[in-house]
């Protein structure tokens, strides 16, 4: 494995460090009072770093996807690794999301946030408030969306990628998988499809999104939640359709 030198190594820190701030912006979002954004780029360094050291230029792939990969996924573990939300954050979650399943089976349709918070006897805020959790807690890592029966991982971006690109995912036998996450983000509300793809595909934070779409940050935050619980019930149903 040929190893790049100091001076490389260096030259590399320098070029990917405005990546490892912005992707520090990018998911400081809903983070517990115990995690600053300064704690997700000093995870994020770390993470650039060992890409630097364990990245081989013989491999068929970029600095700028490995670093990239290695970067996200450090702040992620960084975000996880404090555990912050409780057994009973986590089970009102877990109810909420079935809730919205259960109910868009029933009833064959979308079913609205004030249908949900009714069905719970719960406030619309506190709906909400748990919504902003299911944003956190599942985060944006490759692997949170759904895995398959093989164990491969679903990148959300493979769903929403460039025409005329490489598909990833047809090569690793997961085109169907990808299909069903196109479709689900497909009927996904207008505002939470269009939250999906600023983020993931155009890379805003959650605060250039709410400009984009004239309302607070907060909001977008409930729309990304709301709209990853419907994609992780979606691949669960197709993962165990078997």
């Amino acid at each position: 494995m040929a190893k790049m030198t100091k001076k490389q190594k260096e030259q590399a820190v320098d070029q990917f460090l405005p990546r490892v701030k912005y992707y520090a912006n990018k998911y400081a979002f809903c983070l517990p009072a115990e995690l600053s954004s300064e704690d997700l780029v000093s995870a994020g360094i770390v993470g650039l770093l060992e890409a630097i050291d364990r990245f081989d230029p013989a491999l068929n792939t970029t600095l700028s996807t490995f670093a990239d990969f290695r970067i996200r996924g450090a702040m992620i573990d960084e975000i996880r690794s404090m555990q912050w939300a409780s057994k009973d954050a986590r089970k009102k979650l877990e109810e909420v999301r079935n809730t919205y399943s259960s109910m868009e089976k029933m009833l064959n349709r979308s079913v609205s946030d004030e249908e949900v918070a009714e069905k719970l006897n719960m406030s619309l805020d506190s709906l909400y408030k748990t919504l902003s959790i299911a944003g956190t807690i599942n985060m944006v890592s490759l692997e949170d969306l759904g895995v398959n029966k093989d164990g491969e991982s679903l990148d959300i971006l493979e769903c929403i990628s460039k025409e005329g690109e490489r598909d990833v995912l047809e090569e690793l036998n997961l085109k169907e998988m990808r299909d069903t996450l196109g479709s689900a983000i497909d009927d996904l509300g207008e505002k939470e499809r269009l939250i999906i793809s600023l983020y993931y595909y155009d890379e805003l934070t959650m605060k250039e999104i709410g400009k984009v779409l004239d309302i607070s940050e907060s909001r977008v935050c409930q729309l990304h939640g709301k709209a990853l619980m419907k994609l992780k019930n979606i691949l669960e149903q197709y993962v165990c359709k078997d």
